[in-house]
């Protein structure tokens, strides 16, 4: 996951609401938008970033995949994720996964329920930190509300971000790989039997 955003970083993911007064809209970004999307987080974000070819066909795919967060009228920041399948799952804890050019058949298609979801760039800085509380309870929503969560941040904030949002990393055949393990996943503290004497 690359990240480039600012967040309050003491409240766990699937506990962000959207505030009272919200400044940010949340959209969801077709075609028309992927090269202003992409030029921004190549602003932002180090390393490589995916072509507008592979987010296009990523699109198109799920169009849930890249959200836009706007002020008014402008674009201020990026939650793009991949809806993965069983088959993109299992490539990325194998290792095997190419984020700047996803395999088709590891990605989800649109009202699928996904097997996980793989945080792909984040781009929010400043007030548009604000947004990554729009996209909590957008992915509380059926068919997301299952799917855990996948990322690999890129710089030290991101992984101090990743752990104060309730990230942890994890031993996989992609390094750097961490997991959130969504609320509604998380085993139940199971009481131990209360033995009365007779």
């Amino acid at each position: 996951m690359s990240h480039a955003y600012a967040v309050d970083s003491r409240h766990e993911f699937d506990r962000l609401e959207v505030p009272a007064r919200p400044r940010i809209r949340l959209h969801r970004a077709t075609n028309a938008d992927i090269g202003v999307a992409r030029q921004m987080a190549a602003q932002e974000i180090p390393g490589a970033i995916a072509s507008e070819q592979a987010i296009a066909r990523t699109i198109t795919q799920n169009r849930n995949s890249v959200l836009l967060f706007y002020k008014n009228a402008e674009v201020v920041g990026i939650w793009a994720m991949l809806m993965l399948t069983a088959i993109g799952l299992e490539a990325l804890l194998l290792g095997e996964f190419d984020g700047l050019n996803p395999n088709p058949n590891g990605i989800a298609a649109t009202g699928d329920s996904p097997a996980a979801i793989y945080h792909w760039a984040v781009v929010a800085p400043g007030l548009a930190s604000e947004g990554i509380r729009h996209v909590g309870p957008f992915l509380r929503q059926p068919p997301y509300r299952g799917a855990n969560f996948y990322s690999r941040p890129a710089t030290d904030v991101g992984i101090r971000l990743n752990l104060g949002l309730g990230f942890r990393p994890i031993a996989a055949g992609t390094p750097g790989l961490f997991r959130y393990v969504r609320l509604i996943n998380r085993a139940s503290p199971v009481s131990s039997p209360v033995s009365h004497a007779a």
